[in-house]
């Protein structure tokens, strides 16, 4: 009986060399029938030409990161229209953190199975659930850093606010309180009181002269 579950069509991101023939020898002992199509950089070509086991190439251009942003259109439909039954991502290290611009471009495809290999051989299944938690596991220092720097920026935009501010306020408070009609009103008393009180104390004088 034919095995329909096994995939024919393998997409394998050349993402780290290293883990390049380590893998296919592992796709191939596993699926022998299947066809390996390789997404690489166009300097690599020809090794993989001469590689038996890869059945063809889609030409990442010349640029020495793959994501979704460095690729042209044409090599993003490229990777979605090969109705791919399996994509494979590679890692150079065994938890494959630092990888997930990769594991996005293995979801893309939309392969109905994600797969990432790692130096040691060994593989992890994923989905687009899993792509997004690890993306947001790698940003999170630099998430967090933002959102650091972003409170620090309002904290003295405010801070440097109520001192602008604080000058201004202060003036308007002492004008406000000069011309109080309250004050003015006892200034005015005070003076009656001490031109009063001058007056009774030379009236002794003046009599005692006369």
């Amino acid at each position: 009986m034919k095995d329909t579950t096994r995939p024919k069509k393998i997409l394998l991101i050349r993402s780290a060399a290293n883990t390049l023939n380590t893998t296919i020898n592992s796709l191939k002992n596993e699926f022998p029938s299947s066809k390996i199509t390789v997404l690489a950089p166009e300097t690599v070509r020809k090794n993989l030409e001469n590689n038996p086991n890869v059945d063809a190439m889609i030409s990442a251009g010349t640029t020495n990161r793959m994501s979704l942003f460095s690729l042209k259109n044409k090599v993003i439909r490229k990777i979605r229209f090969g109705q791919f039954d399996l994509a494979i991502a590679l890692y150079n290290i065994d938890h494959g953190m630092g990888y997930s611009n990769i594991d996005f471009l293995a979801w893309l495809s939309g392969a109905k199975n994600i797969r990432g290999y790692n130096v040691r051989g060994t593989f992890i299944e994923f989905d687009g659930w899993g792509v997004l938690k690890k993306y947001f596991l790698e940003k999170t220092s630099f998430t967090w850093f933002v959102i650091n720097a972003f409170t620090t920026i309002i904290l003295f935009a405010f801070i440097t606010l109520g001192f602008l501010l604080e000058w201004p306020i202060r003036k308007i408070f002492t004008i406000t309180s000069s011309q109080d009609p309250s004050q003015k009103q006892k200034k005015a008393d005070l003076s009656q009181h001490t031109e009063s009180s001058n007056i009774h104390g030379i009236t002794p004088g003046v009599h005692q002269k006369v």
